[in-house]
């Protein structure tokens, strides 16, 4: 069985040259980068836990991005958030954001901090271009990072006992990490 050390990387770097294909200097190559990362990044994590034969992971990633995804497109039709190029009012939370955050947590959780972190860069750059589209205000965006950081924490266990565990906590006033040591 491959080992996620030398695996994520590698279904990282298919993420990010998906993206990398379509991607230019100017803001729509970027947005069109983000559309792709959007699809690729959990397309990439079931190739991945297909790969990995980890039926367990596959199932929890599913249920996870499910109530992600799922939770997102309620809070878009009942908040009623005008995005900032005024189109409509379906800006709270992110829908690209969403899935990618979804990935990235699902990588932390499941697999740890140390191979999940290029996920999150990459989800941040999905992000990024839905700001840069002037589509989403970064409120929205981490308002889909914390939406798919509670349920990746609710519904995705540890692969392995890991010794260290570090977890966003977000609350009202309040952003930290929460470290847990096992001894």
């Amino acid at each position: 069985m491959p080992s996620p050390r030398t695996s994520l990387p590698a279904a990282v770097g298919f993420c990010l040259a998906c993206g990398a294909t379509s991607s230019s200097a100017d803001s729509e190559g970027h947005t069109r980068a983000g559309d792709v990362l959007r699809i690729a990044m959990p397309t990439a994590v079931v190739g991945y836990e297909l790969w990995r034969h980890d039926e367990e992971g596959l199932k929890q990633f599913a249920q996870s991005w499910a109530l992600t995804v799922g939770t997102t497109e309620v809070l878009k039709h009942t908040t009623h958030v005008e995005r900032p190029d005024g189109s409509d009012d379906s800006s709270f939370p992110s829908g690209h954001a969403s899935n990618a955050f979804a990935a990235a947590t699902y990588m932390h959780r499941r697999h740890g901090f140390a191979q999940a972190w290029p996920w999150y860069v990459a989800a941040t750059y999905v992000g990024w271009t839905r700001v840069q589209a002037d589509r989403h205000r970064w409120i929205d965006i981490a308002g889909s990072a914390a939406l798919a950081g509670v349920s990746s924490w609710w519904l995705v266990t540890p692969e392995k006992d890991n010794p260290v565990i570090v977890a966003p906590l977000l609350l009202p006033g309040l952003v930290a990490l929460e470290v847990h040591l096992r001894w």
